[in-house]
């Protein structure tokens, strides 16, 4: 049978790295959007505006990460706490 072991270590490298890719995905999704709307600013082409709808949808979804990446934060949070009750045992 499979072991797998569990160390804090871990799970507070999941938590910063899940913060970190949170971030780094905002803000590339803020640097897309500038530099799009920078380009076609005082334009109202049909393709442009659909495009505004598409990013929309896009931080959306992408809103959605953020809070599956949050929920792997909190998950690893519990992990900690799991593992300092268990080494108090």
């Amino acid at each position: 049978m499979a072991r797998t072991k569990l160390s804090k270590a871990a799970a507070n490298s999941a938590i910063t790295y899940s913060h970190d890719a949170s971030e780094r995905l905002l803000h590339n999704v803020n640097v897309l959007d500038k530099n799009v709307n920078a380009q076609f600013s005082g334009l109202s082409d049909p393709t442009y505006n659909r495009y505004l709808e598409l990013s929309d949808q896009m931080q959306t979804m992408l809103k959605q990460v953020g809070d599956r990446m949050e929920a792997v934060a909190t998950y690893c949070r519990s992990v900690i706490k799991w593992i300092d009750l268990y080494n108090q045992i």
